[in-house]
């Protein structure tokens, strides 16, 4: 199909964007110097200064991932985190004052809030009420915390955020008696009731699963074909969801999955299980996607700036051609992508990104209403909470230290002897990597002695007047992060990391990287 076809077909009136919003989003995930994961708890302290780079950069937006947990940690009955909503409001006011819009991701999966997974709220989200009340109030909440301010552009939910369940649920059900409860549970076997007969579901579930009615119908396992069943059924179930939460965040769109999922055909071929009933995203005025340059391509290739292209037409095509012809928004634009697990996907010649970035205005403006970037800046995958002790002390185990404010930043004071620790093992990914770090910033009046521990390993470092470390604990086990200070100290900005996520824009200290031209050239060829 043509990129041109769609456009002069007669299509219904969707929702509207703001009036005077840009015609093309050209967006940063914003997270300052932290990450996604920790950000609502640390202090931000240069973000006028982080948010008029992103602007000069030529950028006129900003996306904001909200977590759910963060901003509402108890759901029955419904508690909200003040901290968390106050920082949403200097951010959309110092957006504002930059010239910045603001879009939001609603109902982000990860955070430190608590000890537990989040994943488990998403689990018993299916089924339960009460629950799904307790985020529809969320999610009306955040809505009326940003829909006053001039530069609120909307927002949108995404399949990412909902689908731990499909990943975990053939595994945790383990006994069929367990499966046949929680598809009682979360609906499932009324879903097939109502469209399916008994001899067409007993085609997908036997041999693996004798039914004796819909009653027996349990989670089928990843291998059965009836796991084809089980994707309508989310499909339908985030399209139900997304109807309701656009009754109290209006216009609310959702990122689809493009991925076609491979499923057991009933021949037992391999078949393929899409996701085209959820690309309208109700009724949301655009349709939300995330885009790798990996997508449609076979494992390991080497793609050319012209390749990558074509097939970024022919996806985005594939979208417009289910969703009524609506524009899409890529949310995400991986353009290079080095996240562990996935080396084997098709990437782009390290010599073609820029081609590829500066090549993409036609096509964006063709089919979309924007793009964003996911690593402007590069991040750690820090698994500390409150590192820089935005919230007092909140998290952190303190011997002879008191948070205190120096030079207009909130930092730890330890005295002689003082000690801080905080227990991280249940956050820590990937424990086996070689690389094991421990960055913070530390300031004393004359040298002093810092003790880091991390797990059974101990670090001595210097301390003599202000200066940032990056300790290097090679490979390791630990659960823990322990200061101790022989002198007084003042601690700032802690990060335990065994990863950094690069997008080549910035790295951790704010230094141009390759593709920072690019994206410059990109933002300025699709204009105001």
């Amino acid at each position: 199909m043509a990129i041109g076809m769609l456009a002069a077909q007669v299509f219904p009136v969707w929702g509207a964007v703001p009036e005077a919003a840009p015609k093309q989003l050209k967006s940063v995930t914003y997270v300052s110097d932290a990450w996604v994961i920790n950000f609502w708890n640390t202090e931000s302290d240069h973000m006028e200064e982080e948010l008029a780079q992103i602007a000069s950069d030529g950028f006129n937006s900003i996306i904001l991932a909200i977590p759910w947990r963060e901003f509402q940690p108890e759901a029955s009955p419904a508690r909200y985190n003040s901290y968390a909503f106050d920082k949403l409001d200097r951010i959309m006011q110092a957006a504002q004052e930059q010239g910045l819009w603001v879009v939001l991701r609603v109902s982000y999966t990860w955070d430190y809030c608590g000890d537990d997974q989040p994943t488990l709220r998403f689990r018993q989200f299916l089924g339960d009420e009460d629950l799904r009340s307790a985020w529809l109030d969320y999610v009306e909440a955040v809505y009326q915390a940003v829909s006053a301010y001039d530069n609120f552009y909307g927002g949108f939910i995404t399949w990412e955020d909902f689908w731990n369940y499909m990943e975990d649920a053939p595994g945790i059900f383990l006994t069929r008696k367990e499966g046949i409860a929680e598809a009682k549970r979360i609906g499932f076997q009324d879903y097939l009731e109502e469209r399916y007969t008994l001899e067409e579901l007993r085609r997908y579930f036997e041999p693996q699963a004798k039914l004796a009615g819909y009653g027996s119908v349990g989670i089928p396992q990843r291998s059965s074909p009836a796991y084809q069943l089980f994707f309508e059924f989310y499909d339908h179930f985030l399209m139900e969801l997304l109807a309701e939460a656009q009754q109290v965040f209006p216009d609310l769109s959702m990122e689809v999955r493009l991925d076609v999922d491979p499923v057991r055909g009933l021949d037992g071929n391999r078949e393929g299980a899409n996701h085209f009933s959820t690309f309208p995203c109700q009724d949301a005025p655009y349709t939300a996607l995330m885009y790798s340059v990996s997508m449609g391509q076979e494992h390991n290739r080497l793609l050319t700036a012209p390749e990558a292209i074509s097939t970024m037409e022919e996806q985005l095509n594939l979208v417009k051609a289910f969703n009524g012809g609506k524009p899409v928004f890529i949310d995400q634009l991986l353009y290079m992508d080095i996240t562990p697990g996935f080396e084997k996907n098709a990437r782009l010649m390290e010599e073609e990104r820029n081609a590829y970035l500066t090549g993409l205005p036609e096509l964006l403006r063709r089919d979309t209403n924007g793009y964003a970037v996911w690593s402007y800046r590069n991040y750690a995958n820090n698994f500390v909470y409150n590192g820089q002790f935005a919230l007092g002390d909140k998290g952190w185990e303190v011997s002879r230290g008191k948070v205190r404010d120096r030079d207009g930043s909130s930092r730890m004071r330890l005295e002689n002897g003082g000690s801080i620790s905080q227990k991280i093992g249940h956050r820590v990914s990937r424990n086996s990597i070689e690389d094991n770090h421990v960055r913070f910033t530390a300031d004393s009046d004359s040298p002093v002695r810092l003790f880091v521990t991390l797990g059974s390993r101990t670090e001595t470092v210097t301390v003599d007047g202000e200066w940032g470390f990056d300790l290097n604990f090679g490979k390791c086990e630990y659960d823990e992060i322990r200061f101790r200070a022989a002198g007084e100290v003042w601690l700032d900005n802690i990060c335990v990391y065994n990863f950094v996520q690069d997008g080549q824009l910035y790295d951790m200290d704010g230094n141009e990287l390759a593709c920072l031209d690019g994206i410059r050239e990109l933002n300025r060829m699709l204009g105001q």
